[in-house]
């Protein structure tokens, strides 16, 4: 399997660095810019069409592995779910594979335009669920968890697993849009992100539980193609940026990083399972949820952006852009090692 996570990695990184410039032209030829004002910290037009190359890396980086005896091996899989000695449906990884990609296409397309011409926020929720629905008729949901100190898994009711699903997907990609603030500072969080979930997924994999072992599989997979896809826009996007990722690649990534943490890192036992996406994207989380009660203490509305954020207040107190990027990224890269040294501690499935 390593040699499809070194190629889905290489192929996404190849086409999101060659195809910036193509995301860019088009954004300037559409009129799809981001223009400088006294909320925003660039200082002169940007383009913001980024997301097209992210897509565009991570579905390519996809769509070469089907020439991978392996991947098709994998994505055959298909498990019959019993419910109380009654069949009640087929879950295949193919289908579940289909279900994230359609779902992260619907987000994609709901940012290319906000970027070109901003959705009302209600519009763009409701878009968000109707993403999120499409991604678990596919099968893909938090059914349950491992409870520690107990022999059974803990099944969900069906309205409590789609509800629990659809906050989750829609958590991750609201936390990814808003930290999208500074040059780099998005793509190189999911980077890291991603190459975390990709580590737990490998360290997990090998569970006796077949089902739990091919979604492992799977969810690695996308880890890499999405931190290929990351790593290939950075070159473009690092201070100073020549181009933003806008809404269509940041909502993308968080829905993405919110789909894989379903199918990978959620199948762990419990502890591990809610904390180890929580704890990667912690800086971003806590962040976010500051603002959110900065700006309800404060009668603002919480869709609203402002200059409230901690990289913000770095800036104020005469930290550089690159200085509080770097920072951030360091920050992330210590507390993912703790999400790795929390699923090396805490065992198999």
């Amino acid at each position: 399997m390593n040699c499809l996570y070194l190629t889905a990695f290489a192929v996404a990184l190849f086409i999101s660095f060659a195809t910036t410039p193509i995301a860019k032209y088009l954004a300037k030829k559409f009129d799809v810019i981001d223009k400088p004002d006294g909320r925003k910290i660039h200082s002169r037009i940007m383009p913001r069409w980024g997301g097209i190359s992210i897509y565009l890396g991570f579905i390519a980086g996809i769509l070469f592995l089907h020439f991978f005896p392996r991947f098709q091996v994998l994505l055959a899989f298909r498990h019959k779910i019993f419910i109380n000695g009654q069949l009640e449906g087929i879950l295949s990884i193919d289908k579940q594979l289909t279900g994230i990609l359609i779902g992260g296409t619907v987000i994609f397309i709901l940012g290319l335009f906000d970027d070109k011409k901003s959705v009302p926020p209600v519009v763009k929720f409701l878009i968000q669920i109707i993403a999120a629905l499409s991604v678990i008729s596919y099968g893909v949901n938090i059914s349950g968890l491992n409870l520690p100190f107990f022999s059974n898994y803990l099944n969900f009711p069906l309205w409590v697993s789609q509800i629990v699903t659809i906050f989750w997907l829609i958590g991750f990609m609201n936390t990814i849009n808003l930290i999208d603030g500074l040059d780099g500072l998005a793509a190189g969080v999911v980077a890291i992100a991603a190459s975390t979930f990709l580590i737990v997924a490998i360290l997990q994999s090998d569970t006796k539980i077949i089902l739990f072992s091919k979604q492992l599989k799977l969810a690695a997979i996308l880890c890499a193609v999405l931190a290929g896809a990351c790593i290939g826009f950075l070159y473009h996007n690092f201070h100073p940026a020549k181009i933003f990722m806008g809404d269509s690649g940041s909502q993308f990534l968080g829905f993405m990083l919110g789909a894989i943490s379903v199918i990978g890192t959620l199948k762990t036992t419990a502890v591990v399972a809610l904390f180890i996406p929580i704890t990667v994207v912690a800086l971003p989380v806590l962040d976010v949820a500051f603002s959110i009660l900065r700006r309800v203490r404060c009668k603002k509305n919480i869709m609203e952006a402002d200059k409230g954020h901690f990289h913000h207040r770095l800036l104020n107190i005469g930290w550089t852009h690159k200085e509080i990027v770097l920072l951030i990224y360091v920050v992330t890269f210590v507390l993912s090692f703790c999400a790795i040294l929390l699923t090396v501690f805490n065992g198999k499935v």
